[in-house]
């Protein structure tokens, strides 16, 4: 009887061990893809109601009610919880061209009224995109290759919006 439980000591230990690392690796994964998919989803609603703020202002909206570029990426900075401004591009489009933000924080301080004259009739489209590089953790688990070796997946949202009044 002594002989059999010499022979199994430490067996619990092992099957732990080799059950335990794949259940971490699974639960990381999990946590992982929730964050990035909270990052996208907040991205995409920033953008959204920056696009909609800078095309409800209407036509006749040159001076008292005008927002700028700095209140447009402001508000994106303010919306986008837990995403990181110096890692977020902004590009705001009208009929004029782009206004491009790389990253947000260099455009939070521009006076430029949005949409810019001309490109604020009626029918015209208002553009506005964003991109975030997402880095994760599931890198840390291949040996040698250090945190997020494999280049972060770039997270995109775009949102057009059309100056109805």
């Amino acid at each position: 009887m002594k002989a059999i439980r010499k022979a199994n000591r430490g067996s619990a230990i092992l099957e732990f061990t080799l059950s335990s690392i794949p259940l971490i690796f699974v639960m990381v994964s999990v946590v992982q893809m929730s964050l990035g998919m909270w990052n996208y989803h907040t991205l995409n609603e920033a953008v959204n109601l920056a696009a909609r703020a800078a095309a409800v202002r209407g036509v006749d909206c040159a001076s008292t009610c005008a927002v700028t570029v700095g209140q447009i990426t402001t508000m994106i900075d303010n919306k986008g919880v837990g995403l990181v401004p110096g890692s977020l591009n902004v590009s705001l489009t009208d009929a004029n061209g782009s206004i491009v933000c790389h990253p947000i924080t260099s455009c939070t301080s521009s006076t430029t009224v949005f949409p810019r004259s001309g490109g604020n009739a009626v029918g015209q489209v208002i553009a506005v995109s964003g991109s975030y590089p997402f880095n994760n953790a599931i890198s840390m688990f291949v040996p040698g290759t250090g945190y997020s070796s494999f280049g972060a997946p770039t997270l995109t949202a775009i949102s057009q919006q059309v100056i109805v009044y």
